[in-house]
């Protein structure tokens, strides 16, 4: 539940960062209200007036909104803390900003680092008036005095809960890309089907393995060659995309559906045999047929040439793949759109 609210959260980051800001600026301006410190009334309203206006006009440009909250904040602290002479420690939000923008703002942005230096030197800043006990307006010292701890509290908490919600976030994004890189490690993006090099990985690994039998189906599409030339790489890409959709409808969950190259296709169907094997690619065979792609105003229709080949010794698979690349050819050589098992 708290990862799938993450998730969402994370599409509108800035967004969510931006407005939570404003909610703790008005939170401020009405407390502050209540114990009678009217300069810091008039900062925190001035404050969440101007994330109104980045929130409403400026919310195309995210790098922009996340500067403006850095530089709001940090310049919001600064002031803060010479409102109360460096009691309410103002300072947790400048030392969390440092590494919110660090996150928030996009990784090529060659400022960062400079933000975050900045950011360093307000900390200091801020430290010097706590020392001095540097007061704009000595008449509120009394209740400054008085709410110390809690207005303190009250900051470390919000700082608290910004870095939480901030890293976890981070980690959820981290998380996402990992994953995106495991799937283009392993996949093959044009048609989402397992590419060549994760296929010979799972092969190897399986010849540890005892298997009573497998087949190995090899799938070409027919006239691909024409299709590009005809019609464009476009339409002989929607063409591999539909054959790819059909193999995933078709196939059992414990296969693997390869692309192997240009338009051919490898199928790694442990413990079937040739009869069931044939089965599965007549159903292939028929999801084609039902199907068809558009260009130009014409229709047309896709078909493949299957080449299948049964074996019971996985340690010799490329053997296999060998002789199902043969039916395939045979097939290829003796009209097209058809599934062979045996070489007459």
């Amino acid at each position: 539940m708290f990862e799938k609210s993450l998730k969402k959260l994370s599409l509108h980051k800035t967004f969510v960062f931006l407005l939570m800001c404003l909610l703790v600026h008005v939170f401020n301006a009405v407390f502050f209200a209540k114990i009678g410190i009217d300069p810091l009334v008039t900062l925190n309203c001035v404050s969440a007036a101007l994330y109104v206006v980045f929130l409403t006009f400026f919310r195309k440009n995210e790098d922009l909104q996340i500067v403006f909250a850095y530089f709001e904040i940090v310049g919001f602290s600064l002031i803060s803390e010479c409102i109360s002479g460096g009691n309410f420690d103002y300072i947790y939000y400048v030392v969390g900003m440092v590494a919110v923008v660090f996150f928030l703002l996009p990784t090529d942005n060659k400022y960062k680092h400079v933000y975050q230096f900045i950011g360093v030197i307000f900390a200091i800043g801020i430290g010097y008036i706590d020392v001095v006990q540097f007061f704009w307006f000595p008449e509120y010292k009394d209740v400054v005095l008085e709410w110390k701890n809690v207005v303190s509290i009250i900051n470390l908490v919000i700082t608290m809960f910004t870095l939480f919600y901030i890293s976890n976030l981070y980690l959820l994004v981290l998380k996402a890309t990992r994953d995106k890189l495991t799937f283009t490690s392993n996949h093959d993006m044009l048609t989402g089907l397992y590419n060549r090099h994760f296929f010979e990985g799972i092969m190897k690994r399986s010849k540890e393995e005892k298997e009573s039998v497998f087949s190995v189906a090899m799938i070409d599409v027919d006239n691909f060659k024409n299709f590009n030339d005809s019609f464009g790489h476009e339409t002989g890409d929607k063409i591999l995309e539909l054959v790819s959709w059909c193999i995933k409808e078709c196939l059992p969950p414990n296969a693997v559906a390869v692309r192997w190259g240009g338009e051919e296709f490898i199928l790694y169907l442990p413990l079937m045999d040739n009869e069931e094997t044939m089965f599965i690619m007549e159903r292939l065979r028929s999801c084609l047929k039902n199907r068809h792609v558009e260009c130009m105003g014409q229709k047309l229709s896709v078909t493949v040439t299957i080449g299948i080949r049964t074996g019971d010794d996985i340690s010799d698979y490329e053997k296999y793949i060998r002789e199902a690349d043969e039916m395939l050819y045979w097939g290829k050589n003796h009209g097209k759109n058809q599934i062979v098992n045996t070489i007459n």
